[in-house]
């Protein structure tokens, strides 16, 4: 009863976080998604943690999207963005159907392992941030195609310089990136200790070291040659959708194709 109470208010709190309110009212709006988060944890916690660590292509989708909600919460706290919500929330909505359709057991058996949860702790992490770098990246080009057209929009706005967003969007791609080069180094160098077999080069392996290339690259370009504006972006949603490829599509293949 109370995962079925906590599946059906996290739907419901995400979807009135959509409506469009007044300046006035944007404390409501906020509350709305961080109860939408506590009943989406509440999610985790079941179909997660009960369940020996079932962290299958549903769950781990369940996780990634918790973390990159969180992340549009706190950073949005001081700046508000008006249509942000929308780029971020209604994924979050199909994640939480999808997961109600297809969720099932996919079990690791490396639960008890320290050096495991820490590699997957900060893997989600990254994940949750660089998915939120390029959900904002989105963002930014609406509003440049705006500025562009010299057209108001009444879907997305934001009372801060694109400059502004870029760098920031900067920030935490460097943020991100840290992260992802830990995953990808531990686990390429510690593949015994974390995951108890030998290292393995495959195609999971290939698009994540290709996406790590590509964030390096676009953060080598804005910092030593000023890399800005579309291009900029253009590029870290190129890595962004390599490293989907990496971790979702190749868990997606293995347990509803080949399964």
């Amino acid at each position: 009863m109370l995962y079925l109470s906590s599946y059906i208010f996290a739907l419901l709190l995400y979807w009135l976080s959509l409506f469009n309110l007044n300046d006035k009212y944007i404390s409501v709006k906020r509350l709305s998604v961080a109860l939408a988060l506590i009943c989406h944890a509440l999610l985790i916690y079941y179909d997660v943690l009960l369940r020996s660590f079932n962290f299958d292509f549903s769950n781990a989708l369940l996780v990634v999207s918790i973390i990159t909600v969180f992340f549009y919460l706190i950073f949005n706290i001081k700046m508000h963005h008006k249509g942000l919500e929308k780029i971020i929330i209604i994924p979050t909505i199909l994640i939480l159907i999808f997961h109600s359709i297809f969720s099932h057991e996919h079990t690791i058996r490396n639960d008890d392992s320290i050096y495991y949860l820490l590699h997957i702790g900060i893997a989600i992490l990254g994940y949750g941030l660089l998915t939120y770098s390029a959900f904002f990246s989105i963002f930014i080009m609406f509003l440049e195609k705006n500025l562009h057209r010299k057209k108001l929009s009444s879907f997305f706005s934001s009372e801060n310089s694109l400059l502004g967003m870029e760098k920031f969007l900067f920030f935490i791609l460097g943020f991100g990136f840290i992260l992802l080069t830990i995953t990808i180094f531990t686990g390429v160098f510690f593949s015994n200790e974390i995951f108890r077999q030998p290292f393995i080069f495959n195609h999971k392996t290939f698009f994540g070291i290709t996406s790590w290339l590509f964030y390096a690259y676009v953060l080598y370009q804005r910092f030593f040659n000023g890399l800005r504006g579309k291009k900029a972006l253009h590029y870290s949603l190129t890595a962004f959708i390599l490293l989907l490829l990496s971790y979702f599509g190749s868990k997606f293949v293995i347990e509803y194709l080949l399964s």
